[in-house]
């Protein structure tokens, strides 16, 4: 099996294993309960009640730390899909505990409605969730109902039933109202469809899967212009698709291919999970295989890959899902192992991780939802801690900073090295307890962040805000046979709650 098959079906193994772990267990007050009925109907392959739900009433007390806090959800809940609707209420669906749950995080109310005809120990992993043009709540499942609608008007659950496979990853469409997915499983993009009929101010629902070759596994999706944009996990590659439509009624009966990248027959991209566009040409990507945040020209087919920083369990990163910020400042990812939420600067190429207080266990952090009241916010879903959460882009206490920002060795010097000054500056009154910060150097050169054939030494590897404005550091890079390539290195300052990286380029000839 080559390396890029290897790395495809490790991610998939992984996500697999994600449903072998256990939760923790947490208290909650007293509860009040309600029951809501609803009519009922079924016709090709869509279902909905006359379903007895139950709605479950209680109070959950946030847990804060500096920049994140946690809401904790039932014991066993295993929570992924993640939603922010317009008015600011949170929503996930528990892949163990079959219910949705809705959050209001100013109140710190939470609902529970119980997903119909969902009972026993079988895990239903529901990897995404959206909200319509008409405020209806749509998420999926890995089980016998791969696609539900919930009306948070009447409280009632519809669900779809003609689908091959779940969807893996849902898009919204702002100006038809449609909603794009992929399957993963499948080897098909599909296509929620709002068709009206006649007179009927109602919308019915078309769901069409276009098959996109065998062996792709389409993970993430971008909807740019016209184009519908395909990461194919199982290829190392991403595809632009554009609609086929019935001319007699608009309706959309088919996707073609219009371009696969990279076009030539090699591998580029290793396992890339989620794909988003910031202009007209460049793509930003997360690459499971190689741990790092990719940026791609579409046109000349340039590939910077951006590496997170190491964390504290040693382990790959895995970074998942994008957002771009609602400023269009930078975008946001969840890292599936790596213990924090990111925020990828793309102004200025900086990176802010912001970390999870959690010292004993690998958290998997499966999905992100973006705040549309708040640019600064980000929600997360904590799979085996049974937890959902917010992050908050603020000021943090210090800065990092470099005159340099490449790095240029060819085979005509006897012995390459390269040393610098880094600066860490105290931006503002550091709290007590975040002044001693770490220093730490990643690369793009393995999948778990670390140096391949180089070593790299820092002056001091600590340095102490407490009583200095700033401290001058000098790290020094020692080759060691490095591969002739283009490389990306991370140069690293954190103090266990937030980290601040910024990069070099390394070139080796």
């Amino acid at each position: 099996m080559s390396y890029k098959k290897q790395i495809a079906a490790a991610v998939l193994v992984t996500l697999a294993l994600v449903l072998a772990f256990g939760s923790q267990t947490h208290l909650f007050p007293s509860k009040t309960e309600r029951e809501t009925l609803t009519n009922s109907s079924t016709q090709d392959g869509v279902s909905s009640g006359k379903i007895s739900t139950k709605q479950i009433i209680s109070f959950v007390k946030p847990m804060e730390t500096p920049y994140i806090t946690e809401y904790p959800l039932p014991n066993g809940t295993g929570p992924n899909s993640i939603l922010v609707d317009k008015k600011g209420i949170v929503w996930t669906v528990g892949s163990t505990l079959h219910v949705l749950f809705r959050l209001n995080p100013k109140t710190g109310e939470l609902q529970q409605y119980h997903i119909p005809g969902e009972n026993g120990n079988d895990d239903h992993m529901s990897w995404s969730m959206l909200e319509d043009k008409d405020g209806f709540i749509w998420f999926s499942q890995f089980g016998p109902d791969p696609l539900w609608r919930f009306d948070p008007n009447s409280d009632s659950f519809t669900s779809f039933h003609s689908l091959r496979a779940p969807p893996f990853q849902m898009k919204l469409d702002a100006k038809t109202g449609n909603i794009w997915f992929t399957t993963l499983t499948e080897d098909s993009v599909g296509l929620i469809q709002m068709i009206q009929n006649g007179s009927d101010p109602h919308m019915d629902y078309k769901i069409n899967e276009f098959s996109i070759g065998n062996e792709t596994y389409p993970s993430g999706l971008a909807l740019r212009g016209s184009s519908v944009w395909v990461t194919e996990l199982q290829k190392g590659k991403v595809a632009e698709f554009e609609p086929v439509r019935d001319n007699s009624t608009g309706e959309i009966t088919g996707i073609k291919k219009i371009e696969e990248l990279p076009t030539a027959n090699e591998t580029l991209f290793y396992a890339p999970t989620d794909i988003l566009f910031s202009d007209n040409n460049t793509a930003w990507m997360t690459e499971h295989g190689s741990s790092t945040i990719d940026k791609f020209d579409v046109k000349s087919q340039h590939l910077t890959r951006i590496p997170t920083a190491q964390n504290g369990f040693h382990v790959a990163s895995l970074p998942f899902w994008l957002r771009e910020s609602l400023d269009g400042s930078g975008i946001w990812f969840d890292e599936h192992e790596g213990g924090s939420i990111a925020f990828l600067d793309t102004n200025n190429n900086t990176l802010t991780e912001y970390k999870l207080q959690n010292n004993s266990e690998v958290v998997y952090m499966l999905n992100l939802a973006l705040d549309p009241q708040d640019p600064d916010k980000a929600w997360f879903s904590e799979w085996n801690a049974d937890k959902i959460g917010v992050v908050e882009r603020t000021a943090i206490p210090f800065d990092i900073h470099s005159d340099k920002n490449e790095i240029l060795w060819n085979d005509k010097e006897d012995q390459k090295n390269f040393s610098t000054d880094i600066e860490i500056k105290k931006e503002q009154s550091v709290p007590q307890g975040q002044h001693l910060l770490s220093l730490n150097v990643s690369s793009s050169m393995t999948p778990d962040g670390e140096l391949e054939n180089m070593t790299a030494n820092f002056s001091q590897n600590r340095v102490d805000l407490n009583s200095s404005q700033s401290v001058h550091d000098i790290l020094t890079l020692y080759d060691e046979s490095v591969q002739p390539g283009n490389y990306t290195l991370g140069i690293s300052a954190g103090n266990g709650l937030v980290t601040k990286t910024i990069f070099y380029e390394l070139m080796v000839q």
